[in-house]
């Protein structure tokens, strides 16, 4: 809608343009720098800036395996990054990956700190107020909540989270899930990082159970053996898509189209496959 508006806007002012031709110059001038700054925003070329300075920009949150943590030798490894990897490629330039807080990437994106942010980043309305998506590259079946395996029986619905101190990252739709669904029924408390902070969490007491999503709950379960998917709770949903700039028509379509041939051709869910079996093997 905010394209159409733009359009509609250059329109107008061509046509007073024409409609003004005999008006004095610096007027015409005036106008003629209004029409070229409109264009631009329709057409910003965040491509060829990209290519300009040989580097992709992407932000993400290092403490959510698979999708993005730092491997033992230093390195940023996981799924999101492999993603990147094929978008830098694709571009023809090389990958530069920021950590920052999940709760800072929206913020790092309009301001430029970054070109993009992978980091199994859900699509909501609040954000598309913010920053743009790409198409979702997997979906997910809703939020996991997880508890020490000793008291899975403890926990089979959202009401028996009630009365407890319930463990979610800060600025994720798990925070907005637990706060809306949970109210003052529960403790909900934010971390910046879920591993190994909150994890660490769990296994010490401080908190009874944590909302994360579902791929991440479900490989967790793999790596830290005490703990167990309790259930399911906020319905199925996109799991995730790349945040852009708003604006960045040219910069989508590149993201969109090499998340299109991952998907299509089978190597997105190899990636997804490959990365979950490092991290299980890793030691982090």
């Amino acid at each position: 809608m905010a394209e159409k508006n733009l359009v509609w806007v250059v329109v107008a002012l061509i046509v007073g343009l024409a409609a003004g031709y005999a008006a004095s110059l610096p007027i015409q001038t005036s106008l003629n720098k209004q029409v070229a700054d409109l264009q631009a925003k329709l057409n910003p070329n965040y491509v060829e800036k990209i290519k300009a300075k040989g580097v992709l920009v992407v932000g993400t949150s290092a403490d959510w395996p698979p999708f993005e943590y730092v491997d033992k030798n230093g390195n940023y490894a996981g799924i999101d990054i492999e993603i990147a990897k094929r978008i830098a490629q694709e571009l023809g330039v090389k990958l530069e990956v920021k950590d920052m807080k999940f709760a800072a990437l929206i913020e790092a994106v309009k301001n430029g700190q970054v070109d993009i942010v992978l980091a199994d980043m859900t699509p909501t309305a609040e954000r598309s107020k913010q920053v743009d998506f790409s198409i979702p590259y997997y979906f997910s079946k809703g939020n996991a909540v997880l508890v020490p395996k000793s008291k899975l029986n403890d926990f089979k619905g959202v009401t028996d989270l009630y009365g407890k101190k319930i463990g979610v990252q800060l600025g994720t739709i798990q925070e907005d899930w637990a706060k809306s669904a949970l109210g003052s029924n529960a403790q909900v408390i934010s971390y910046d990082r879920v591993y190994p902070e909150m994890v660490m969490a769990m296994q010490r007491g401080d908190i009874d159970a944590m909302v994360l999503g579902d791929t991440i709950a479900n490989v967790l379960t793999g790596k830290v053996p005490d703990l167990a998917i309790a259930f399911y709770a906020g319905g199925s949903r996109i799991g995730a898509a790349v945040a852009l700039p708003q604006g960045a028509y040219d910069l989508k379509y590149e993201v969109n189209k090499v998340i299109e041939q991952l998907l299509q051709s089978g190597d997105m869910q190899k990636i997804f496959d490959t990365e979950i079996a490092k991290w299980m093997e890793s030691g982090g």
